[in-house]
């Protein structure tokens, strides 16, 4: 299998879940409101697409593997990142668990960089602020607070 291929197969998986677990969401209860399943449903489909793309377009056959180790390793490390940023997001909220995130992810891309970790910071914060200023203030949109704050 191709790296394409076998990309197009995780993106595939991926969308399917998205999809699945958002349809167990809760409806909205306030009329006229699009409700909590809108943007999750297009990152899903976005996902479902992408996905069948690549496994359409994935390539001719390969002799090496799709993936070195060194790559699923890389993988793990940024899955572990994101994992952890959704369950501290859980307990304190979205501000925080954002900024070390989107810092820590910035580390690890720019790493083979030499980009400094106080531009990473900056980014982060930045980034953090600017989405939090557009779903709070302009889409009226609360983001997580977390259970201790």
């Amino acid at each position: 299998m191709t790296k394409d291929r076998s990309t197009g197969l995780i993106a595939l998986a991926l969308g399917i879940g998205v999809a699945f677990l958002t349809s167990q969401f809760p409806a909205s209860s306030m009329a006229g409101d699009i409700g909590p399943k809108v943007f999750p449903y297009i990152s899903a489909g976005l996902l479902i697409i992408c996905g069948l793309g690549l496994l359409v377009t994935g390539g001719k056959k390969e002799d090496k593997p799709a993936y070195t180790p060194k790559q699923l390793a890389r993988l793990g490390r940024i899955s572990a990142v994101v994992a952890g940023y959704c369950v501290l997001m859980v307990f304190v909220g979205y501000m925080p668990s954002t900024v070390i995130g989107t810092f820590v992810l910035s580390v690890m891309f720019g790493k083979n960089r030499n980009i400094p970790w106080y531009r990473s910071l900056i980014f982060s914060v930045i980034l953090t602020a600017a989405v939090f200023y557009i779903f709070e203030k302009l889409f009226v949109l609360p983001l997580p607070r977390g259970m201790f704050f």
